[in-house]
């Protein structure tokens, strides 16, 4: 794959992928500074939560499970000196419906383990972590084992 990124201010670019869709990228020029666009770090965070989101309600469809709601949301740790790489990444999957825990976790964890590209190319050194709420009930937080015959 092919992207084309093309500078078009002080700290920006536009970006087009092999779907020709556009993206706007763009950094503060100075730390915490303002900035009218996704910075790159943030897109490769909503990245990774769109990715294992699509694999999810896949899953849940599969399982042929009714939703009426769903919310993911990912938090990241990040390294406090540079080149401040990901450390932590946490997906918080909120859903109403038809499900159960197991059903959740399922889908969480064959997503995190075998199918969302994004995530799987994450340095191994990355904590994964999965968590839910269902029906307004919140589910168990776990650490995602990382299938090292993937990286090999």
């Amino acid at each position: 794959m092919k992207v084309l990124l093309r500078h078009s201010s002080e700290n920006t670019f536009i970006c087009k992928a092999p779907s020709n869709h556009w993206l706007v990228l763009e950094s503060a020029s100075s730390p915490g500074g303002p900035t009218s666009a996704t910075s790159p770090f943030e897109a490769l965070v909503m990245a990774a939560g769109g990715c294992v989101s699509l694999d999810s309600i896949a899953i849940i469809r599969k399982m042929r499970k009714d939703f009426t709601r769903f919310d993911m949301e990912v938090s990241v740790e990040r390294a406090e000196s540079h080149p401040k790489r990901i450390l932590a990444i946490h997906f918080h999957a909120t859903f109403a419906g038809e499900l159960t825990g197991d059903e959740i976790v399922k889908a969480l964890d064959l997503s995190l383990t075998k199918y969302c590209s994004v995530t799987l190319s994450l340095d191994r050194s990355v904590e994964i972590k999965a968590s839910y709420t269902c029906n307004g009930t919140p589910g168990p937080e776990w650490i995602v084992p990382r299938n090292l015959e993937t990286y090999s």
